[in-house]
């Protein structure tokens, strides 16, 4: 078998190319006339199908009104011979004149004789007769001496019932009721039914016919308006593919395409390929001769990216470890586990930075007369929030060392003022805009005594398997906005025996988790506590890492995390 020249190659393309412009257009042109002569049809048996549907209604309309007055003259003579044979208290014969007319008349389900107290004289539907009250249509037939007519459901079917009052010389005696089946109406309204989908059936087989052939015609003129817009420009595809080999001579053969006679936008697209190919062969002799120098410039550009990179890792390395030394220190200020034993036997504290350093921190003092706790959420996190919580342990240590200031609700105010002023972010030039929240607790083991003051950061504690809450004041300390003169308040409660407490920042809550990623939320944390409170405080604690580390899963840390537990 002789091999494929690249002349049959290029001819298989551009038929392949020919073909499939012209079968798009074909396609999506067919597309259009489908849908919109598919609309069409449709509105025209959809219009159709309505007269016809009306069309049955009148009919079903016509029949009933044929069938209610063959009825009210039927009921009209059978009412009179009743009259005649109960005027003469001959009620078997008015009894049997009943019965047999009924039975003559296949429209008739059933006829009932009933006198004015309700006794039933005659009921044809039913072989035991009883006494009963007289309904509220058959009252209104008997007093308003009229014939009344409904429309009923009744087991079996629709019925329409025809009620004729009796009377006996002018004085009203009882009624005759006459209950008309629809069976053989039903019947003809099949009939009629049917008749009317033959119809609709046979308009829908001529409205598809006249669609499709419409249709045919339609894809005729659009094969051959296609392939008469796609001659040129399948040659000027042709012509793309020679210059997309770098032959730049295509514009040769372009005069022809710039007198197409299938409009001047083809030929404004031909000189303008023309002026294109002329650009590429100018820009690609440039380009050969940029790739020359391109190879050194790269060596010589590679080489200087290597000494960056290495420069940029020996420097992140240096920071890195910079940040792991200010951990360390960080870590020094807060309180030593075994230090805090010695006056809290029972505690448990959790401290996760979200990076290397945090903006939480835990801190404790004790005195002769109790101890402080607290725990400390600064503004952001890293490095940034690491350098608050240095001005913010200072400025505790100052408060109650220096000032000798025990009282929690004061600390807040006091530390409010030490931050704010420290930053300079009283003043109207300041460049940041930072603080805190905060919750302190003064507990006084000898007189059985914790108060507690909270900026934004609340006091949990369980007792009796039953949690507590007290929310701290709605105010963070140090901000631009923190109010300096604002007072905190105290909450003082007497302690028990097996009251369990708790501290936390706002990480633990925030963390978002699961495939929907929603936080934990305060409330589960909440209960969390609660179901936990009795175990010993340090199976608490990893009961919280696990429920945390479970509801994170895959999912970045949002924030630090920091929460203490202690039991007095």
């Amino acid at each position: 078998m002789m091999p494929h020249s690249s002349e049959d190659k290029s001819e298989d393309k551009i038929a392949a190319v020919r073909w499939g412009i012209k079968w798009k257009l074909i396609s999506l042109m067919s597309i259009f006339m489908m849908i919109l002569v598919a609309i069409l049809t449709y509105i025209q048996i959809s219009s159709q199908k309505k007269l016809l549907e009306k069309e049955l209604d009148k009919r079903i309309a016509i029949m009933k009104e044929n069938l209610i007055e063959r009825g009210e003259s039927f009921i009209a003579n059978l009412a009179l011979q009743a009259e005649e044979h109960i005027a003469a208290f001959n009620f078997t014969a008015a009894m049997e004149a009943v019965k047999d007319r009924a039975a003559t008349n296949k429209e008739i389900k059933y006829a009932v004789l009933k006198n004015a107290v309700g006794s039933i004289l005659i009921h044809t539907g039913q072989s035991e007769l009883s006494a009963e009250n007289l309904s509220e249509t058959e009252r209104e037939a008997l007093l308003a001496s009229k014939v009344t007519k409904a429309e009923l459901m009744e087991e079996g079917g629709t019925v329409i019932e025809i009620i004729r009052p009796i009377q006996i010389s002018t004085e009203p005696w009882g009624v005759l009721r006459l209950t008309f089946t629809l069976r053989h109406l039903d019947r003809e309204i099949e009939i009629s039914g049917n008749q009317i989908i033959k119809e609709i059936n046979m308009m829908i087989f001529k409205s598809v016919s006249t669609s499709l052939g419409f249709m045919a015609l339609c894809f005729m003129i659009v094969f051959f308006l296609s392939a008469k817009v796609t001659k040129p420009l399948i040659h000027l595809a042709y012509l793309a593919k020679k210059l997309s080999k770098g032959d730049f001579s295509v514009s040769l053969y372009l005069p022809e395409l710039r007198q197409n006679p299938s409009g001047d936008e083809v030929g404004i697209l031909a000189e303008t390929f023309a002026e294109m190919s002329l650009a590429l062969e100018e820009s690609y002799k440039k380009l050969e001769e940029y790739n020359k120098t391109l190879e050194q410039k790269v060596a010589e550009r590679t080489e200087a990216l290597n000494m960056s990179l290495a420069e940029v890792e020996s420097a992140n390395k240096k920071i890195t470890d910079s940040i792991r030394y200010a951990k360390m220190i960080q870590k020094s200020l807060l309180p030593d586990p075994d230090n805090i034993r010695t006056f809290l036997s029972e505690s448990f504290f959790i401290w996760m930075p979200r990076d290397i350093v945090g903006g939480d921190f835990i801190f404790t003092d004790s005195f002769e007369d109790g101890f402080i706790l607290s725990v400390i959420d600064c503004t952001g996190h890293g490095v940034p929030g690491a350098f608050i919580t240095l001005i913010a342990c200072f400025g505790l240590k100052k408060i109650l060392w220096d000032e000798g200031i025990r009282d929690p609700a004061l600390i807040l105010k006091r530390l409010n003022f030490i931050v704010k002023t420290t930053l300079r972010q009283d003043t109207d030039y300041a460049f940041s805009d930072d603080g805190l929240d905060a919750a302190i607790c003064f507990i006084r083991p000898g007189a059985g005594t914790l108060t507690f003051a909270g900026a934004k950061l609340s006091l949990f504690y369980v007792y009796e398997n039953e949690l507590t809450v007290i929310k701290g004041d709605r105010k963070s300390l140090g901000y631009k906005k923190s109010d300096l003169a604002f007072n905190f308040n105290n909450y003082k409660l007497s302690l028990k025996e097996g009251m369990s407490f708790y501290l936390t920042t706002d990480g633990f809550a925030d963390q978002l988790g699961g495939t929907h990623r929603r936080r934990f939320g305060i409330r589960s944390f909440q209960e969390l506590l609660t179901e936990h409170s009795s175990l010993p405080l340090e199976k608490q604690r990893g009961t919280l890492l696990e429920a945390f580390y479970g509801h994170k899963g895959e999912n970045d840390r949002q924030d630090d995390v920091t929460v203490v537990g202690f039991r007095l």
